[in-house]
């Protein structure tokens, strides 16, 4: 069995495909957005006591619904009342 040594690479070729690869980023957070829905992504962080208690009462309901829809509901409803305020 041959051996031969190790193929040397050129650091500065390495460091400019990372630089290319730094330099193309990627999709900024606002533009998450889909047009033919008109909707946006949004990261949600919640307490889990409170996490158990929305999970909760999603399985109590007579109907299973997915737990981002009893969301949605719950912030329409919210909406609904701080409009019918003003």
């Amino acid at each position: 069995m041959a051996i031969t040594r190790k193929p040397s690479t050129n650091a500065a070729s390495a460091e400019v495909d990372v630089d290319a690869l730094i330099n193309k980023g990627g999709t900024p957070p606002s533009q998450n957005e889909d047009p033919e829905q008109g909707t946006t992504a949004v990261v949600l962080r919640l307490p889990s006591d409170m996490l158990k208690q929305i999970n909760a009462c999603v399985k109590a309901r007579p109907v299973r619904i997915p737990r981002h829809t009893w969301l949605i509901e719950a912030v329409h409803e919210k909406l609904s009342r701080e409009l019918s305020n003003e």
